[in-house]
């Protein structure tokens, strides 16, 4: 049964307590908030990486029983009355869990997704992981008395975990590795392109109909975007009778090619009238002549 850890884990860490780490670690209260924020889930998707293996998940139980039932509520008071070294030994918690290298590479991952310094993450980091382990201790024994137990818890926090992580931190974390208990969950949540096997793709020299199902997505967005932007951007050829039919109608003849045409016209009108005038027009005929001599009328003198 799920018994969302996140919100827990949460609960324990209230916004006085989160601003009097804020006055010890030096930073914006803001700021602190928004570390926490973003550590809870990253905090809890290690513990799940760990559960996913039987020694992790012993290490988780081992742990749990091993610290006094009362950590987080002496770390609580150490922060709310302004002592910097609880927060230093807070951080040995998960440094006995993940390593002190484990821990440096989750604070820098938490630094770069909120822009916080990696020294205040770490800080912040030693305010979480006990409030995680308080958060399991405070639950049934049966829960993690033992490395099945873990295990199956883990198991069934995998989508409350998914939710409470920002996807800023998503890629992060999976790339350093803090993610392996929750790939499937994770993928399914952050996906931005199909796996694989989706788009019909096979294994090379895998037989036909075997697809590469289960492919993780993390860190292949780059290869599903170009799959995807060759596949939208293909288009087959029109056909011969599209191209035909979609051709466009010649442009009209221009108002200055009729202008000349008329001209033309005119021109030619003209000179056939003229030609036609001067030279094809009949002649007026001289009366034809009767053969005698017409003489002058006689004058009378006087």
């Amino acid at each position: 049964m799920a018994i969302n850890l996140p919100s827990l884990v949460s609960q324990l860490i209230t916004p006085d307590l989160v601003e009097r780490a804020a006055a010890i670690i030096g930073i914006d209260p803001a700021l602190a908030a928004k570390l926490v924020a973003a550590a809870v889930p990253s905090v809890l998707g290690a513990f799940a990486s760990e559960a996913s293996s039987p020694d992790g998940a012993k290490g988780i139980s081992d742990l749990i029983s091993s610290q006094d039932p009362g950590l987080f509520d002496t770390l609580a008071a150490g922060v709310t009355s302004g002592d910097a070294n609880a927060l230093a030994s807070g951080g040995n918690v998960l440094t006995s869990l993940l390593g002190a290298e484990g821990v440096n590479q989750l604070a820098n991952v938490l630094g770069q997704a909120t822009s916080a310094p990696p020294q205040a993450a770490a800080s912040v980091l030693g305010l979480v992981g006990p409030a995680v382990v308080g958060a399991l201790g405070n639950q049934s024994p049966e829960n993690w008395s033992d490395g099945n137990a873990v295990s199956a818890l883990f198991a069934g926090e995998k989508q409350a975990i998914t939710a409470a992580l920002p996807a800023s931190l998503a890629a992060g974390l999976a790339d350093s590795g803090f993610l392996q208990g929750l790939e499937t969950a994770v993928s399914g949540a952050f996906r931005t392109t199909p796996p694989q096997s989706t788009l019909g793709s096979t294994t090379p020299g895998a037989q036909p109909g075997t697809s590469t199902a289960g492919t993780s997505t993390l860190g292949s967005s780059e290869a599903g975007s170009q799959a995807s932007r060759s596949t939208l951007d293909t288009k087959p050829p029109p056909s011969p009778q599209l191209q035909h039919q979609a051709a466009p109608p010649p442009p009209p003849q221009s108002s200055g090619s009729m202008t000349w045409l008329y001209l033309i016209i005119a021109v030619l009108v003209v000179g056939g009238l003229a030609w036609y005038f001067l030279y094809k027009r009949p002649q007026a005929t001289a009366p034809a002549s009767t053969g005698q001599i017409e003489l002058p009328a006689p004058r009378l003198l006087g």
